[in-house]
């Protein structure tokens, strides 16, 4: 039996020891079209933290500038302003896909839990493809040229890396920012980057909701023994009414493992898909920090297997694509930190555009 079951086929575990060719396989193609469309739907929860998706190759991303009420006397009429501000930010689209092939013999001996493993293989090819897409977006320092056959020379951006444009502040004038930050030293008590963490980003009026910080496994004990650290309760155990006890929730969808929440108003996650030191953090509210570009045509949407099979005897093969691309698109609506450094770096197979 399969390690994994995919979606579409929890009903059908009564039926892994038969063979595909058994009056199993409109079963079969149903069950693997439902596990598609699962997994499409939990992918575009996740993508929610970080994307917005988009069919746009460009977009001017509009910001709100400073407003101030003007002095008015009793016939006094004030003159007409204007949100001020914007930068232009684009997306690439990349084309990306597997498949899988048998011989005429071997797809004879096909099983049903066969079918399972090969569809939960080609479902987790396309999560591991859009974290690292996501996360190399996320990760990059510069900008870079993307040549988009349609449109030409695109220049793809990072998140705010201290180049020219100015963000809005909350009680501030627009300023230069980076969110690309380094923590020099371990995460202890006395060298605490969560209060920073929430305070780069809430101090942007596009952000809002709750900070969230996707975390390392490598930094998760230390983070565990801060002073200002509470743990998610563990719901089998009964907690003691003589101690402080976490309540709230967060109430979105994270990638890896909720661990606990932050008296400087941060929501912490280990993440194990990081790369060890390295760390992001995001607020569940606002515009996302990227836009994930997609084709405009329905179709070409989303993870899907492509209509047609290859069946030149003895050979079949079933093909699988997806087409995306991500940039930032709220260049201040997250930021990554490298922690024990003093300098940030782009980790090591991080930099954009990945394949």
């Amino acid at each position: 039996m399969a390690n994994q079951v995919a979606y579409g086929f929890m009903n059908l575990q009564g039926l892994f020891s038969e063979k595909l060719t058994d009056s199993n396989v409109a079963t079969v193609s149903e069950a693997i079209q439902r596990s598609v469309e699962e997994h499409n739907r939990q992918m575009n929860a996740l993508l929610g933290l970080f994307a917005s998706r988009t069919t746009n190759h460009t977009i001017r991303y509009q910001q709100l500038g400073q407003n101030r009420l003007q002095p008015l006397d009793e016939n006094g009429r004030a003159l007409p302003v204007r949100p001020q501000g914007f930068y232009d930010v684009a997306f690439p689209i990349r084309d990306a896909g597997s498949a899988w092939g048998q011989t005429f013999k071997a797809r004879a001996k096909m099983t049903v839990a066969d079918a399972n493993r090969l569809t939960a293989f080609m479902l987790a090819g396309d999560r591991v493809w859009v974290r690292d897409q996501i996360l190399a977006a996320l990760f990059e320092t510069t900008a870079y040229n993307y040549i988009d056959p349609q449109y030409g020379t695109l220049s793809v951006q990072p998140l705010a890396n201290g180049d020219a444009v100015a963000y809005d502040r909350n009680g501030g004038a627009p300023a230069v920012d980076t969110h690309q930050l380094f923590h020099n030293n371990d995460i202890v008590d006395l060298a605490d980057p969560f209060p920073a963490i929430r305070e780069e980003l809430m101090e942007h009026p596009e952000n809002s909701g709750e900070v969230l910080a996707l975390m390392p496994s490598s930094r998760r004990a230390e983070i565990e023994a801060l002073t200002g650290f509470h743990k998610v309760a563990d719901p089998n155990i009964a907690q003691s009414i003589a101690s402080d006890r976490l309540v709230g929730s967060l109430g979105v969808s994270v990638p890896g493992e909720l661990i606990g929440y932050h008296d400087a108003g941060v929501w912490i996650a280990e993440w194990k898909s990081l790369p060890a030191d390295y760390g992001i953090a995001v607020t569940t509210g606002g515009e996302p920090a990227l836009a994930m570009r997609e084709e405009p045509e329905r179709s070409l949407q989303g993870f899907y297997q492509v209509p047609e099979d290859r069946n030149d005897h003895p050979f079949y093969e079933r093909q699988w694509a997806r087409h995306a691309g991500f940039g930032a698109w709220n260049r201040v609506g997250a930021l990554v930190i490298e922690i024990d450094d003093s300098s940030y770096g782009i980790p090591s197979g991080y930099n954009a555009p990945i394949p």
